[in-house]
């Protein structure tokens, strides 16, 4: 990359960044170009060259937000762990990520604005719930053998997962009818849900114990 390459995008970086914490802070239309060119440096020239506009800049932060949130996610360690173990550490570590404050402001951001630019929830959809249920499907995929004649097929089984592990516990936060719950809480709540759903698709010994397929 040449040096004005690296220049264009450590200056494309900086707008995008500062332009995410107005966004989240004040909402889409709280935000004009000059308030993030003010902050950030450059021009509005710049943010029409680069991003066709401020709604453009605006999809831009979304996935850059998804991606920071989840980021975590892909760095798991899962050595020596068995599909139930895996999924239950992926599970926690999902419910905290989600149930964070700066993940339910984006979620309220993006969906607020979906309804007017539907570009905006693709990428909040593809970066967000769409990712995440990636990362399920993938310890799926790693433990197939463990897996017994699964009522659905597997990416099912990942988004199911998914969706009773986040519906409860964020629309509470979303409607504001509770508070995020304790470490141990988002533990209980995640182990709870993997044994749900792996009673129907995992035969390790507890599951064929409670089957009376093993004494």
């Amino acid at each position: 990359m040449t040096e004005k390459q690296s220049r264009a995008q450590a200056r494309n970086d900086k707008l995008r960044k500062v332009a995410a914490e107005l966004f989240l802070k004040k909402g889409y239309d709280g935000v004009t170009i000059d308030n993030i060119v003010d902050l950030a440096g450059g021009s509005k020239s710049t943010v029409y060259s680069e991003f066709g506009g401020k709604c453009g800049l605006f999809i831009k932060t979304i996935e850059d937000l998804c991606r920071q949130t989840s980021e975590s996610l892909a760095r798991l360690d899962y050595s020596g762990l068995n599909l139930e173990q895996s999924l239950k550490k992926l599970s926690y570590n999902i419910l905290k990520i989600i149930t964070s404050k700066r993940a339910v402001e984006l979620h309220r951001l993006a969906i607020g604005e979906a309804v007017n630019c539907p570009e905006v929830g693709e990428a909040w959809y593809r970066y967000g719930p769409a990712r995440t249920t990636s990362f399920i499907q993938a310890v799926l995929e790693r433990h197939r053998q463990e897996i017994s004649n699964p009522p659905v097929p597997l990416p099912q089984v990942a988004v199911i997962l998914h969706d009773a592990l986040t519906g409860d516990p964020l629309s509470r936060l979303l409607s504001g009818v509770s508070k995020p719950q304790s470490d141990l809480g988002l533990r209980r709540t995640a182990d709870a849900v993997v044994d749900l759903v792996l009673s129907s698709v995992y035969l390790g010994p507890a599951a064929a114990r409670r089957a009376g397929g093993c004494k």
